[in-house]
């Protein structure tokens, strides 16, 4: 009987100190988790801008009505904003500028799910129009 009993308690010291570890474990997973998120966004808002450097040199030489759609999904934001002649890309500390040739207004967003990037060529101009797929379905 006292070999069962000492065996119950080195069974509990042992899930004791488990549960101990994973408690420590837990939120530097938690912290390492979340640098990748960011470090993922830094580079999708970096490829998203490089893509709209690429399209809207390509829009102005296509002919009038022409449309291009990307879409992306960031891990957790990306937000969008303008200055001037330029839309800016950023995630974390990064910002990514796109010069558009022409003043353009974005309002402020941040983007967290699934959106749209619409180029289209309209009255000689190029302009550019993000959509959240939700805001797409209304």
């Amino acid at each position: 009987m006292r070999s069962r009993a000492q065996s119950s308690i080195e069974y509990l010291l042992l899930l004791a100190a488990f549960f101990g570890v994973l408690g420590v474990m837990l939120p530097v997973m938690s912290q390492t988790t979340q640098g990748f998120l960011s470090a993922g966004d830094e580079l999708l808002a970096k490829r998203i801008s490089s893509d709209l450097t690429e399209q809207v040199s390509l829009m102005k030489f296509l002919g009038e009505g022409s449309t291009k759609q990307f879409e992306y999904f960031p891990s957790k934001s990306i937000t969008v904003s303008s200055r001037g002649n330029e839309v800016l890309f950023s995630a974390g500390e990064n910002e990514f500028p796109v010069d558009l040739g022409e003043i353009q207004v974005f309002p402020k967003q941040e983007l967290t799910g699934k959106f749209f990037l619409i180029i289209q060529k309209k009255l000689g101009r190029v302009q550019i129009n993000i959509l959240e797929e939700s805001s797409q379905h209304r």
